[in-house]
């Protein structure tokens, strides 16, 4: 007998969902993890010398995709101490003239802040959700269910929404067809409008490539579900779910290395460490990079094709990626103008505050794909202790500075010298908009190639592979290689390289372990 049925390399949100699911239908489970604690791209931690009791989240900072999953009620993570907090407005456009737009959880207040700027689009925003919920209503059944094994009752969800909105269809298929800034321009007019849409769709990625317009899903998740930030930072999610595994009967195994996935005979054998020791196991599930995961299988053991093929596989192939900085500062962090010039008693100062003009977010992009670097960016600004004030010491705060697009590869090389200029280009373009920058103590900075180096990611892309028509469903991350079959007996990936792909949602690891459970169950 092995010594588990299961080994998951990798103790990410994905990892530690797949081992909850597995524990819980009575499999022997072990997650290794290379770190020294659980959360991968979900770990939060005090990161900057200068600033010891700041805590700073280096990648993603709320749970927006894992609502309406089920995942969080399944495995009992608010029992196990996972609560959430929702700020509303969740977001909000903010204006180089002063003016803003507030995200609302209530659409139609949303469209009565984007009518004060433009009565058009204030009747634009209903049309346009009307058609973004019809969107939804067919596609999170198919994000929340196998695509090789679908769900009968979202099945049933997907065709009565769309017989349902049938009426919709030509405007459905232009948002799948079309790029998040058509999408955009051909709803709105007003220059703030349009940044509000394009801020938050480049989040997800690059605005100008055909599909993509479907990010603005993001729109109605809010809406319906809300924004969902964690209490004590996006950690203690890992920690809930953690716990949830262990009390299941899981075990876990920080700071051991795989070295190699181990494939004998054309059958999966389980993994060896770093230090030589073996694991053994019936079937492993690899919640890394994909192409790391193909990386360590035992020379031989997958068809040299299939390793091609993932091998050029897109990560942040445009050159394209985000880049991270969590900013400590010596006083609180609040907006200057913008927050006085508001009608209401709307509190932007624990929104995620979205900087950048629709032609600044354009050129974020193009900068990037040259591989230079521009003079103002796209921003997206997560004050973090201003929606939960422990993060960081009394009086003082800590904001997460998100940034769509960076070059991956800088063309003058990311020197220590390049990181100064550019932050201190950052902070001046954000002092602009909020007073506190001005008194950075210290700060936690990631270019993509820095991600890389520290999770061990292709380019350091944070959905592991580029999003795209041709990367969804059974094609992700290649043709051939997402299917319910594992490419060899017992192997399986079941991170954000594989459907639905990248956020915090926790399904690519419960769509594992079904996969897992059900191969288990016909083979042993």
């Amino acid at each position: 007998m092995a010594d588990f049925d299961v080994v998951i390399v990798g103790a990410g949100h994905n990892g530690l969902t797949a081992g909850c699911y597995l524990a819980r239908s009575g499999r022997r489970v072990i997650v290794v993890e290379r770190g020294s604690k659980v959360g991968g791209m979900t770990t939060s931690g005090f990161m900057i010398p200068e600033a010891p009791q700041h805590l700073v989240t280096p990648c993603a900072v709320d749970v927006i995709f894992m609502r309406g999953t089920g995942i969080i009620e399944d495995l009992d993570l608010v029992k196990h101490g996972f609560k959430t907090c929702d700020p509303d407005p969740s977001y909000a456009y903010l204006h180089p003239d002063g003016n803003s737009i507030a995200l609302f959880r209530d659409p139609k207040r949303t469209a009565e802040d984007m009518a004060r700027l433009s009565k058009a689009d204030g009747k634009s925003y209903v049309k346009f959700m009307e058609v973004i919920d019809a969107l939804m209503d067919i596609g999170f059944p198919f994000m929340n269910t196998d695509p090789g094994r679908p769900n009968p009752r979202a099945l049933v969800k997907m065709i009565g929404a769309l017989i349902r909105h049938r009426g919709l269809r030509a405007e459905l298929q232009n948002i799948a067809a079309g790029t998040a800034d058509q999408i955009a321009c051909e709803y709105f007019e007003h220059p703030a409008s349009i940044g509000l849409l394009t801020g938050i769709a480049a989040i997800t990625g690059p605005i100008d490539e055909d599909g993509n317009a479907a990010a603005y899903m993001l729109f109605s998740l809010m809406h319906r579900l809300g924004v969902g930030k964690p209490i004590g930072s996006l950690q203690s999610l890992s920690n809930a779910l953690a716990d949830s595994f262990t009390a299941s009967g899981g075990a876990i195994r920080l700071n051991s290395q795989v070295s190699e996935i181990i494939i004998e005979g054309g059958k999966t054998r389980g993994v060896r460490l770093e230090d030589g020791s073996i694991i053994t196991a019936d079937s492993v599930i690899a919640c890394c990079d994909p192409r790391t995961a193909y990386k360590l299988t035992t020379p031989g053991g997958i068809e040299k094709r299939l390793v091609t093929r993932l091998e050029h596989s897109p990560a942040n192939r445009s050159n394209c990626a985000p880049m991270l900085i969590n900013i400590a500062m010596s006083k609180p962090l609040s907006l200057k103008r913008h927050q006085d010039m508001r009608h209401d008693d709307a509190d932007l100062n624990k929104a995620c505050g979205l900087i950048g003009t629709p032609d600044q977010v354009r050129n974020s992009f193009a900068t990037a794909r040259r591989g230079d670097i521009s003079k103002t960016h796209a921003i997206a600004v997560s004050p973090l202790s201003n929606w939960e004030p422990a993060q960081a010491p009394a009086g003082q705060s800590i904001a997460h500075v998100y940034l769509p697009s960076i070059a991956v590869e800088a063309r003058e090389g990311w020197s220590d010298e390049l990181k100064a200029r550019t932050l201190q280009g950052i902070t001046a373009q954000l002092s602009e908009f909020y007073d506190g920058f001005d008194a950075q103590i210290g700060n936690f900075l990631e270019t993509p190639m820095d991600r890389a180096k520290r999770l061990n990611l292709t380019n350091g892309c944070v959905t592991h592979i580029d999003f795209g028509a041709a990367r969804t469903g059974l094609k992700r991350p290649a043709f051939g290689l997402g299917g319910t079959k594992p490419v060899v007996p017992g192997f399986f990936l079941g991170g954000a390289g594989t459907h639905p792909g990248g956020g915090v949602s926790g399904l690519p690891g419960k769509i594992a372990a079904e996969r897992v459970d059900r191969w288990l169950k016909k083979s042993i």
